[in-house]
C-alpha cells in the first residue's frame, strides 16, 4: 500500500479497534492514561475534520532511523541502543610476558634435573641440599688445656724427650710422631723436605709439630692421640710447642713414660 494514500479516504466510519503494541515501562501505570485510547480519539479527531474539508491525515515522510507500519508502536521512553563491547582477545599463550615467564620456569627445570645427573657438587644442587637437610649445629669446645688429659707424642719409649724453659719439646729419632691430643688439622706446610703440622684441640689450645719426615693428613682432617700424625727418619730433630690462645705453654714436664704432665 502506497504511503501517500489518504488515510481519510480509506477509512469511512470511525474507528473502534487498533492494534496497539505497548512496551512495558518502569514507571507506574497509573501515572499515564491508557494508550490505546488515546490513538483511538486521535484517529477519530482527524477522520471528523476530514469530513469537514480539511485533511484528515497527512502521512509525513519517516524520519531517518523511524520505524515504519500500520500499527502504532509506544514504547514509553526513548529506546537505548547498547552497543555490545569488543570481544577481548585471548591472552594467554599470545602474551609475550606470560610466555617468557614459562619458558624460564622449562629452562630452570631442565637445568636443575641436568646437574642433578651430571654435577653432584654443583652449586645449585649445594643450595638444594643446604634447603632440605638441616645443618649441623657445632658446639666451641672452650675447654682450658689443663682440663685434658695428654699422651705421649712418640711411639718408642727409649727415644728421649727434653722440655725447654720456653715449653718447646724436642726429641732425635726414628719413629712415628702423635699429637698429644684428639683435634683437627688446622695447618700443613712443607718446607726444605720436612713438613709443620698444626693442630686444633680446642677453642684456645692447639700444637705445633715442626721437623717431620712424612705428614700422614691434610688441613681439615680429624686426628687422635692414638693414631700417628707423621714419621720422623731420625735425621733430624722434631720440635712440638703448645699454645694457650697463641701463647706458648711452658708449664709442663715429661714423664718416664714419655707423657705429658701439666705442672699446675
Amino acid at each position: 500500500m502506497s504511503e501517500n494514500i489518504d488515510y481519510a479516504e480509506m477509512l469511512e466510519i470511525p474507528v473502534n479497534t487498533l492494534n496497539v503494541t505497548k512496551k512495558r515501562s518502569r514507571k507506574k501505570k497509573d501515572a499515564e492514561p491508557d494508550l490505546k485510547e488515546r490513538v483511538v480519539e486521535r484517529v477519530n479527531e482527524r477522520v471528523t475534520r476530514g469530513e469537514r474539508g480539511e485533511p484528515a491525515y497527512s502521512v509525513a515522510e519517516p524520519e531517518e532511523g523511524t520505524a515504519q507500519g500500520e500499527n502504532v508502536v509506544d514504547y514509553g521512553e526513548e529506546a537505548q541502543v547498547f552497543e555490545s563491547a569488543p570481544h577481548k582477545p585471548k591472552k594467554f599463550l599470545e602474551n609475550k610476558l606470560l610466555l617468557a615467564e614459562f619458558v624460564a620456569v622449562c629452562a630452570l627445570c631442565a637445568t636443575i634435573l641436568l646437574t642433578n645427573l651430571f654435577w653432584q657438587d654443583s652449586a645449585i644442587n649445594t643450595f638444594f641440599r643446604g634447603l632440605i637437610t638441616p645443618q649441623e649445629t657445632v658446639q666451641e669446645d672452650n675447654r682450658v688445656y689443663s682440663e685434658l688429659t695428654l699422651g705421649s707424642v712418640v711411639s718408642d719409649a727409649e727415644i728421649e724427650c727434653t722440655v725447654s724453659d720456653t715449653g718447646v719439646l724436642t726429641f732425635t729419632g726414628a719413629c712415628s710422631v702423635y699429637a698429644p691430643y684428639e683435634g683437627t688439622v688446622k695447618n700443613v706446610a712443607e718446607a726444605d723436605g720436612l713438613y709443620t703440622v698444626e693442630i686444633e684441640h680446642t677453642t684456645s689450645f692447639s700444637t705445633v709439630i715442626a721437623g717431620l719426615t712424612h705428614a700422614y693428613f691434610a688441613a681439615g682432617d680429624e686426628v687422635f692421640s692414638t693414631i700417628p700424625v707423621g714419621y720422623t727418619d731420625g735425621a733430624s730433630a722434631v720440635s712440638v710447642t703448645m699454645y694457650d690462645a697463641g701463647t706458648p705453654i711452658s708449664a709442663y714436664s715429661v714423664s718416664e713414660t714419655g707423657d705429658i704432665v701439666w705442672n699446675v
